[in-house]
């Protein structure tokens, strides 16, 4: 059993999630009180520890994630007993999996001192955006986003300095990188797919890919995408938060897998 303590408990929480989307359930179970309840995505309620562990008998129905941009913050209890500790994380599918899959989760893990040590009695998971199937435990794949999506995700980064000044020889562009959910090469031209509108602009999408921030990714001659707003990535199309799909080339599937991994972090 891992000791838990008031000054290690955040980071081992951390520790136990993380472990846990590597498919190793051991260092979560070895914290578990006996009537610890599980509140999961989905309708999934299960009530305590040896049904908990029952509902891996079989294994895993999910393939195993990596957790990108973890925060964990414990909230005051007002009692030495009790600590609670908050989580949000992304995860996204392994890179072994034939599907990368990408989702925001939040969780909130109770604990309470039982005989000088802390036990889990209470945690809940929930993702920020997805349909679950029925019965499923994880959405394997995540749901087609909105533009309702997107503008919330620029609401809650507004005050991000990243604006990007285009220069054309008869128009000066202001734009916001993370408005911009895709680029269209057009011949000499190219098309700005963003929240708001579709832009033309005279200059190549060589030229864009060099003065956008680097979580843009060029996937294909004809496209640059911003990975901040991909859902999906798979053989060989990546799909976007607005629900278009786009294609990668099949011969450059694994550089532009890597690349867009690696500009998801």
């Amino acid at each position: 059993m891992m000791e838990l303590n008031a000054d290690n408990i955040a980071n081992l929480t951390q520790y136990l999630i993380r472990e846990y989307y590597k498919l190793n359930t051991e260092p979560l179970f070895s914290v578990l009180a006996e009537d610890c309840v599980w509140l999961g995505p989905g309708n999934l309620l299960v009530f305590g520890a040896e049904e908990i562990k029952t509902q891996f008998k079989n294994g895993f129905i999910m393939p195993a994630f990596q957790m990108v941009n973890p925060h964990f913050y414990i909230l005051e209890t007002g009692s030495d007993s009790h600590i609670v500790v908050l989580g949000e994380y992304l995860l996204f599918s392994d890179e072994n999996a034939d599907l990368i899959c990408a989702s925001k989760q939040r969780i909130t893990f109770c604990y309470r001192l039982e005989h000088d040590a802390y036990r889990l009695y209470h945690m809940h998971v929930s993702n920020e955006w997805n349909d679950l199937k029925e019965d499923e435990l994880f959405p394997f794949e995540i749901s087609t986003q909105t533009y309702h999506y997107v503008k919330k995700l620029l609401k809650e980064t507004n005050d991000r300095k990243n604006k990007v000044i285009i220069q054309t020889p008869k128009s000066t562009y202001g734009i916001r990188s993370d408005s911009i959910i895709y680029i269209e090469a057009a011949d000499k031209y190219s098309i700005l797919h963003t929240v708001h509108q579709n832009i033309v602009i005279h200059k190549s999408i060589g030229y864009l890919a060099s003065v956008l921030p680097d979580f843009f990714c060029r996937i294909h001659r004809s496209y640059l995408i911003n990975c901040h707003h991909v859902s999906k990535v798979e053989r060989y199309y990546v799909t976007l938060v607005t629900g278009e799909t786009l294609p990668i080339p099949e011969k450059r599937y694994t550089e532009v897998y890597h690349n867009v991994m690696q500009a998801m972090q």
